[in-house]
């Protein structure tokens, strides 16, 4: 409502189409695909293009390659009863 009166219609318009079709080039894109569950992207937001272009942070290590935090569980020992393998031989 603030933008009203400074911002034409038909320019707010324009930009939600432009949106709508970014959208739709997602949904057409072939090669973007989940490699784990082999889906292809589903666009159901117009906006998604836009919090797409807001990542800040990519964690990677020093040759570049992107990494996975992994937690595996090792050993654990709850009242005197260890469960687990351990690392080395008692």
């Amino acid at each position: 409502m603030i933008f009203a009166n400074i911002v034409p219609t038909s320019l707010l318009v324009t930009l939600e189409l432009v949106k709508f079709w970014q959208a739709k080039f997602i949904n057409w894109d072939k090669e973007i695909i989940c490699p784990e569950k082999l889906m292809q992207t589903e666009v159901h937001s117009s906006n998604l293009n836009e919090e797409a272009g807001q990542i800040n942070y990519i964690f990677s290590d020093k040759t570049g390659t992107l990494t996975q935090n992994i937690m595996e569980f090792k050993k654990l020992s709850i009242n005197g009863v260890s469960y687990g393998q351990s690392e080395h031989v008692d």
